[in-house]
């Protein structure tokens, strides 16, 4: 008898799986991608009235059996994600799960993921643009990978900055300072987090200290951009998650890299760097910029499911299927047979 598909709430996602796993699982996958054992979908995107866009992300792990397709809107109303999941190899759909908290592990995951593998390995102070619901796991996630003693917040709203600064000395041991200008915040910072929703770049290269790292994960609209083209020239390193993501959806890479092919060829994928086990750090700033893609959400939801199956959490969906249910007929000129 085929297994009942379940429905996961955010609270299961929250049990089940931590941010050092997602970190974990999100390594494992990026490698599986590099052996072409996983693949992503394109991204699908519209937009529409004021600051509104509707997505859809899709991806398949053959070796692990799993297929998925994340849907969501964001709105400054409110946003809302789903994930649906399916097994590859019963052709059986596994469930639903919300996919709010699964979007913040993966995102802030990744970042941390690419600290650990691009910054200093020295490097304990932490600058991050932007307080929203992405802005603590982007903190979270590097203090995962480095023993952070200081952070430093900026955000152009005061009584957000200072709000968000006083959370997070409550969250976190480590001295956290407020800033009222990027320049003030990132002045020697050896890791920079940008996660606003900025419609116009406010960060150029000489706000960064020449041998920090970067981590730009707020822009992946095509209308919003963080920084100006300058950082790139700064950048001895830039890095990816997906170079599908960044050509199709990131003004500031599509601005400053155009559309000739060529011009796209020293970009790495994070995928790639962790394949070939380069740690090495050359001299100068490192930029890693993420839009986010199918593959991430799916190495999260795979955890998600399997410890759910183990230890008997969610809710089972039965969807009814009511006797005497219309047939498919087929119309054709004589009239419609059933």
């Amino acid at each position: 008898m085929a297994t009942a598909p379940l429905y996961l709430t955010e609270a299961d996602v929250q049990r089940l799986v931590s941010l050092n796993d997602a970190i974990a699982a999100l390594e494992a996958m990026l490698l599986r991608q590099e052996r072409g054992e996983a693949q992503a979908i394109p991204k699908s995107l519209a937009t529409f009235g004021d600051r509104g866009s509707l997505h859809a992300l899709g991806s398949l792990s053959e070796g692990a059996g799993y297929g998925a397709f994340k849907t969501w809107v964001n709105t400054p109303n409110g946003a809302q994600a789903v994930l649906s999941l399916f097994d590859l190899n019963e052709g059986r759909f596994v469930g639903l799960m919300d996919a709010g908290l699964l979007g913040q592990l993966r995102t802030s995951g990744i970042s941390g993921l690419a600290t650990d593998w691009l910054a200093d390995p020295a490097a304990d102070e932490l600058a991050i643009a932007g307080t929203g619901r992405q802005a603590a796991l982007q903190i979270a996630s590097v203090a995962a990978v480095r023993p952070l003693r200081r952070l430093r917040v900026y955000s152009p709203t005061e009584e957000n900055r200072r709000a968000f600064a006083e959370t997070m000395r409550t969250l976190f041991p480590f001295e956290v300072t407020d800033h009222a200008t990027p320049e003030a915040a990132f002045d020697g910072a050896p890791i920079v987090t940008l996660v606003t929703r900025a419609r116009a770049p406010f960060v150029t290269s000489g706000m960064i200290d020449k041998d920090a790292h970067v981590n730009a994960v707020g822009a992946i609209l095509p209308a919003n951009s963080e920084f100006t083209g300058d950082v790139f020239e700064a950048a001895s390193r830039v890095v990816v998650d997906s170079l599908d993501g960044v050509r199709q959806n990131s003004r500031e890479f599509i601005d400053h890299y155009g559309a000739e092919d060529a011009a796209w060829a020293s970009i790495e994928t994070l995928g790639s760097v962790i394949a070939k086990g380069d740690r090495t750090r050359p001299a100068g700033m490192t930029l890693f910029k993420a839009m986010g893609m199918g593959l991430s959400d799916l190495a999260i939801a795979e955890l998600v499911a399997d410890r759910a199956a183990k230890e008997g959490l969610g809710q089972v969906l039965t969807p009814a299927r009511p006797e005497g249910m219309p047939r498919w007929e087929l119309c054709t000129p004589e009239g419609v047979t059933a």
